[in-house]
């Protein structure tokens, strides 16, 4: 049967068929969901700065999709983070990914100075692929996960939510931690509301033991631990496990999260140790993959 392969003709069977492909380990990669809805919504509002039909190449065989394709786009930088290649099993000829990589590249219309793929470790046929294109391994990622049904008892001591007496403590210690980050100090203050909460584990007024900045999206069943920290004079002493226990405590107060997800650099070992002492538990094992602009398609 005739293999077609253009834009997605339906966002949902598109965010299903994402779903299939990306909860079997050999096909899966980071970033991309693994619950059709939340994939479904991503695609919606938040994929791409470019449209569905720029961004993702699909290949229909007889009316079903058979394997996709897709370009998370960064106009300003001229680079994407790659969701795939996906193809649904043996009988289809692997050149059909190839097919799907020039289709999108050629409806984006950009000139990339490269592309990140971040393929879970038994993918090997992903990276296959990568390696094939020039692609550089830079990286690895650990993914992991807490679920709200194994969340234990929460010690709330210390804890409170961000009140403006710890302005002042609260900015030193961001602006020390992460000096140069997507949010300052005063851009967390601005986001918060009801569902973006700011915790701080108190000392006094004029220093505090640490902090986590949290937001919650319960409409889209999602929940993000954004920022944690501990002050230098209070680490090693099971602050930094309070505060992600009392973040899932907030987080998993929304009906809608079920779980909550993270992906930590592996060579950030006190991170991950820490998260686990918190409640998660290691998901998947990522490589991330750079593929530059000398590559035969790029």
């Amino acid at each position: 049967m005739t293999i077609i392969i253009e834009p997605p003709r339906n966002i949902k069977d598109l965010a299903a068929f994402l779903e299939k492909m990306n909860s079997v380990s050999i096909q899966h990669v980071g970033y991309c969901g693994e619950e059709k809805e939340e994939i479904y919504q991503t695609l919606l509002h938040e994929f791409s700065d470019l449209d569905l039909s720029q961004s993702f190449a699909v290949a229909y065989e007889g009316g079903s999709i058979v394997g996709a394709l897709g370009l998370d786009i960064d106009k300003e930088d001229q680079s994407a983070e790659v969701w795939g290649p996906f193809i649904s099993d043996e009988e289809h000829d692997t050149s059909i990914v190839d097919k799907l990589f020039e289709n999108v590249i050629s409806n984006s219309s950009i000139q990339f100075t490269r592309m990140d793929f971040f393929l879970n470790k038994e993918n090997i046929k992903g990276k296959k692929f990568v390696l094939k294109h020039g692609g550089v391994e830079i990286g690895h990622h650990t993914v992991l996960i807490a679920n709200r049904d194994e969340l234990a008892e929460v010690d709330v001591n210390e804890i409170e939510t961000y009140s403006p007496l710890y302005e002042k403590a609260f900015s030193r210690l961001h602006a020390a931690e992460f000096p140069s980050t997507y949010y300052s100090a005063q851009e967390i203050l601005r986001r918060m509301n009801e569902t973006n909460q700011l915790l701080i584990m108190r000392n006094d007024e004029e220093h505090i033991k640490g902090y986590v900045y949290v937001e919650a999206q319960p409409q889209h069943h999602t929940g993000s631990i954004e920022y944690i920290a501990v002050s230098n004079q209070s680490r090693k002493q099971g602050v930094g496990t309070k505060l992600v226990k009392f973040a899932l405590a907030h987080l998993f107060s929304y009906d809608e999260i079920k779980e909550i997800s993270l992906c930590v650099g592996n060579e950030n070992e006190s991170a991950i140790n820490l998260y686990k002492a918190a409640g998660f538990k290691i998901e998947h094992e990522l490589i991330h993959f750079k593929v530059i602009s000398q590559g035969s398609i790029l």
